[in-house]
């Protein structure tokens, strides 16, 4: 990885440019979509004001413009997925709506969670989860002929949130263990799930396939870490969400599992205690996970893993031009979290 630690980065050009043409279509869409909704004799406008605002709120926009590369790497023009690619953007949608609700998150981007902008009451979280399964009936229909593809990757994300979920409950899992529900619940419908859409939809041959694969997936993991990271150590006016709730959540992430390994007797009896407490202190788990070496060790997995990435990308078979910007994307993916 090539940038300073520390040093401010901005999205990648095709990024910031794909946010250009995707925001002013993905609008239009939901205009069409939700008039849908305002048009029953039942009152839902407050359920699509509040989805509107919601979807258009701001994000990366990461995974459209994955998929637009995927399908240029294949050969393709990106006025042919447009369309597919605010689908993937809107299959994010259905997962973020839902993965707030079950974690129980107030902020989202800057703005309230879907589920507490309804009121967060069993009639708003019931109406903000059905928001959500709509955006995913919407992502379907745009994804046309890929739909059965990113069906299967969503399959394993909802098992591995399942775990996820089932984590805190359990025995205490290895790092290698989380790395693997790590991967189930984000790694692969974070990157490897939209390129392969992409190039797919221009008939990518078997061999650029497992490129991208060999790209994507070490990304993917890399990509969570980082996530982690900022989730425990990042400023929530930066992140636009809340930097204390995994840990009160008890959360089994890469962070915890190592702490748990290598900390002194003492200051893993102390994380094990306070983790997954409304009241823990948080700046004394935070001090443990430092001082065990847990957070320079997950650092330095993030690092290695997108190394592993960046390498995949040497292949003859990427295109320069898409080389190059998967390279951007993946150090401004993770590098923000370093």
């Amino acid at each position: 990885m090539r940038s300073p630690r520390g040093a401010p980065l901005n999205p990648p050009d095709c990024i910031v440019e794909y946010a250009r043409i995707a925001e002013p279509r993905l609008r239009a869409f939901l205009d069409d979509k939700l008039r849908a909704l305002e048009a029953l004799p039942v009152a839902l406008r407050d359920v699509a004001d509040a989805l509107r605002d919601y979807l258009l709120r701001g994000g990366k926009r990461l995974r459209g413009a994955l998929l637009l590369l995927g399908h240029e790497a294949a050969g393709g023009h990106r006025e042919a997925v447009l369309d597919a690619s605010i689908g993937v953007e809107l299959l994010h949608a259905y997962l973020l709506i839902h993965d707030d609700f079950m974690d129980q998150d107030d902020v989202r981007r800057g703005g309230p969670t879907l589920h507490r902008a309804l009121g967060a009451d069993h009639l708003g979280s019931s109406l903000a989860l059905l928001a959500g399964s709509l955006c995913e009936a919407w992502a379907y229909q745009l994804l046309g002929a890929a739909a059965p593809m990113a069906a299967r990757t969503i399959e394993q994300v909802i098992v591995g949130q399942m775990a996820d979920l089932r984590g805190p409950r359990g025995r205490e899992l290895s790092a290698a263990e989380v790395l693997e529900i790590q991967r189930a619940k984000t790694g692969t419908y974070t990157f490897e799930l939209p390129l392969h859409l992409g190039a797919a939809l221009a008939s990518a041959s078997q061999p650029l396939l497992d490129v991208l694969s060999a790209y994507a997936r070490p990304l993917g993991v890399a990509f969570q870490i980082a996530d982690d990271l900022l989730g425990t150590f990042g400023a929530p006016e930066v992140t636009g969400k809340p930097n204390a709730s995994d840990l009160r959540e008890g959360k089994r992430t890469l962070l915890v599992a190592r702490a748990l390994e290598k900390a002194s007797a003492a200051d893993a009896g102390r994380l094990r205690a306070q983790l997954g407490r409304p009241d823990a202190d948080v700046d004394e788990l935070r001090a443990i996970l430092r001082r065990s070496g847990a957070e320079a060790s997950a650092r330095a997995d993030a690092e290695r893993f997108c190394d592993d990435a960046l390498r995949a990308l040497d292949s003859p078979l990427a295109p320069e031009r898409v080389a190059d910007q998967l390279r951007a994307i993946a150090i401004y993916a993770v590098r923000r979290a370093l």
